[in-house]
């Protein structure tokens, strides 16, 4: 019984580790904000058009590629600190879910980064 047991812990320990670098895998290839689909957790890289802080802290942003422009939203409790020290005409790479805000896609951002 006492193997069953290990045997078990040790094929979860390896299934989650295999969907953490699967998941890490699909996140971190760069989608153009044209092809974004709502619920997808992309990321995309492009230059801050706007930026727009809010008396409650969150950060609004304006990304643009090639492509499209898209509203990006780093949530205060978030904690990318990297959203605050933006400027207008840098390059980034977004990390976040596509939602749908009146009738929009924006990113909720959960990493920004300068690319």
């Amino acid at each position: 019984m006492e193997k069953i047991v290990k045997l078990a812990l040790l094929i979860a320990v390896a299934g989650i580790a295999m969907l953490f670098f699967v998941t890490k895998s699909f996140s971190e290839e760069v989608v153009k904000i044209q092809d974004l689909k709502i619920g997808q957790i992309s990321t995309i890289k492009g230059m801050v058009t706007d930026i727009y802080i809010s008396r409650d802290g969150h950060a609004f942003l304006k990304v643009a590629d090639n492509t499209a422009e898209i509203s990006v939203v780093a949530f205060k409790s978030s904690n990318i600190e990297q959203a605050y020290s933006l400027e207008i005409g840098e390059e980034v790479s977004v990390l976040g879910r596509v939602e749908e805000y009146k009738n929009s896609l924006e990113i909720i951002a959960k990493e920004i980064k300068l690319a």
